[in-house]
């Protein structure tokens, strides 16, 4: 007699490794970039954006949580939502820093015709304002999706319940389970 024991093994395959590395690579890139655009941004990374990413995080989780069958989409949504509110971010920076030192006479000067005086400040104001509106917006609407998901998931389910009591009682003859 053998004393190993009987056990189903299965060897890993590219794809396995694939999805393993996707589950956890994802979520671990995302939180990294988070660390980063928060860095990046100092006080107001400290202050705006890493409470808005967490509130962005905590939704998606409770969402997941009480909607196991969209637990996947939702996870997804909240992942690339994070993803793409931090890149919009530090692009939004980037640019606010590489307009800031244009004035209105380069802006002459390279196009060859009279600009007003307040054009050159004028870029790198709508810049922040749009750096502004992306910090504070994409989470609010972000958020508003998910409660919106859930309430119309939760009423949809409270039909579905309803629809199948009907069902059972006229099934039952007009007798209530």
């Amino acid at each position: 007699m053998s004393t190993k024991r009987l056990t189903y093994q299965r060897t890993q395959t590219g794809a396995d490794f694939s999805r393993y590395a996707k589950a956890v690579g994802f979520p671990v890139g995302i939180f990294l970039l988070s660390m980063f655009t928060v860095h990046r941004f100092n006080l107001f990374g400290l202050n705006i954006i890493a409470p808005m990413t967490a509130v962005m995080w905590i939704c998606g989780i409770i969402v997941s949580w009480f909607l196991p069958s969209h637990r996947r989409a939702t996870l997804r949504e909240t992942h690339i939502t994070i993803g793409v509110y931090l890149i919009s971010l530090t692009v939004f920076k980037e640019l606010v820093s590489a307009i800031s030192g244009i004035s209105s006479e380069m802006l002459m000067a390279t196009y060859n015709q009279a600009i007003p005086v307040t054009s050159g400040q004028a870029f790198s104001g709508y810049l922040q304002t749009m750096l502004w509106i992306t910090a504070i917006m994409t989470p609010v609407g972000f958020i508003l999706m998910q409660v919106k998901k859930m309430f119309t998931m939760r009423r949809k389910q409270e039909v579905r319940n309803f629809h199948d009591r009907l069902l059972g009682t006229r099934r039952n003859g007009g007798h209530f389970d």
